[in-house]
């Protein structure tokens, strides 16, 4: 075996890098070929790195050895095989076999006509290794440009499994980037959760456009985590579908804060009841969408008795205490129907609709007696943090709520003057 690697010197062949010969019997290059350079080079490993391979086609024996070495070299050499004109089914052989073109024929002009076939080939091939080295290098940009932004980027296929992605989101659902390509969500989620979000974008892809979905998602590192995703549908050139951009928003500290200025906007400070406003706006709801003409609603005025005995003696401290425990009590009954808020001091609305209306006088003689029994101290004027109660019905087609409360108001205001500690229903 002789392997030689030539520079190339001729004008019309010049930037084609090496030209290599290599002959199975060791076999000398062609005169027309040797003279291509005043010496010939022995360089056994040059295969890999020329761009003109002459290989000598004496025999059949060299189309299994024109098949290695073009699994060797790829489509960056230029494969002539040299041989005598042979049969055209022998020649179809060579080209089926990995060579690029023949030289049949010696003389100067016909290995001049293979050089120029090899070098407009070359050529073509440079510059399509350029223009893939530049749309790699511009998609390496636009990667480490993802990279570094902080929110979760993908890309799926029609069928779901990732395309591309960013650092953070290969983070978010806790794998290498490497593993999340080629992959579906199921493969990070469990399947009902995976299914859900493939049915999104299953829509996405039908309606087109862009959506937004809020869901909330438990993450193998993050754990639960509350998130909006933007989806939107992504076309092939021909109008066909390409498949879904995704974007994923961690909105958990947002929806977080969101609840607690829900909670202050809603609820008492000291007792976490809900409060004035937040009671008229549960009533006015309740009593705007009833309908049936039975619909009773019911609602209670509530006094703490002596408290201010309570703040006198034993300091305002305690009055917050017993104030958050009278609370916590009631709302022990929220799932018997009662809704309590604070009115303000140690004053406090109740309201019950539907069935629990019919039923509210036996619900808050539980609730007093529950008081009486936990939350009641004793101060220089006798028992106190025991709650007095005025409780009145009505017919939101009849009455507002307001003219209700009055009439509560007015019950309780008995049941205080006639000892305190106990529940007056309104006339």
């Amino acid at each position: 075996m002789q392997l030689a690697s030539i520079p190339v010197t001729d004008k019309d062949t010049a930037q084609l890098a090496t030209i290599a010969w290599y002959s199975a019997g060791n076999m000398p290059p062609p005169s027309a070929i040797a003279s291509l350079a005043p010496a010939i080079v022995r360089t056994p490993d040059a295969l890999q790195a020329v761009s003109i391979c002459f290989l000598e086609a004496a025999s059949r024996n060299a189309i299994d050895v024109l098949r290695l070495m073009r699994a060797s070299c790829g489509d960056s050499t230029y494969m002539i095989a040299v041989a005598d004109a042979g049969g055209v089914e022998f020649q179809a052989d060579l080209f089926e076999a990995g060579a690029d073109d023949l030289l049949l024929e010696e003389g100067t002009h016909h290995l001049l006509r293979c050089l120029l076939r090899a070098k407009r080939h070359l050529t073509v091939v440079q510059s399509y290794k350029q223009q893939r080295e530049d749309l790699q290098d511009r998609l390496d940009t636009w990667q480490d440009g993802l990279d570094h932004l902080p929110t979760p980027i993908y890309l799926k296929d029609v069928g779901g499994r990732y395309l591309g992605c960013n650092t953070a989101f290969s983070q978010f659902v806790g794998a290498e980037h490497d593993r999340v390509i080629g992959q579906t969500l199921s493969a990070f989620l469990p399947e009902d959760v995976a299914e859900a979000h493939r049915q999104s974008d299953l829509e996405v892809m039908r309606k087109g456009g862009v959506i937004r979905v809020e869901t909330d998602v438990c993450m193998p590192e993050t754990g639960m985590r509350h998130i909006m995703l933007h989806k939107a549908c992504v076309a092939s050139r021909d109008g066909g579908l390409r498949g879904v951009a995704g974007l994923v928003l961690d909105i958990t500290e947002r929806k977080e804060l969101e609840a607690r200025l829900t909670a202050a906007a809603e609820r008492d400070p000291l007792t976490n009841a809900y409060n004035r406003r937040k009671f008229f706006q549960v009533a006015a709801s309740a009593t705007e969408r009833a309908n049936e003409p039975d619909a009773r609603f019911a609602v209670a005025v509530i006094d703490v008795d002596q408290f201010k005995s309570i703040n006198d003696e034993l300091g305002h401290g305690e009055g917050d205490v017993t104030l958050c425990s009278i609370v916590d009590t009631l709302r022990t009954h929220e799932e018997e129907g009662v809704f309590v808020a604070r009115a303000g001091g140690e004053e406090f609305f109740a309201f019950f609709s539907g069935e629990n209306a019919r039923h509210a006088a036996e619900i808050f003689e539980r609730m007093r007696s529950d008081i009486a029994r936990y939350c009641q101290v004793v101060t220089g004027v006798g028992a106190a943090g025991t709650i007095s109660i005025g409780l009145a019905d009505f017919d939101p087609r009849e009455e507002n709520i307001d003219h209700a409360l009055r009439r509560a108001d007015l019950a309780l205001y008995r049941a205080k003057r006639d000892g305190r500690n106990r529940l007056y229903e309104a006339d």
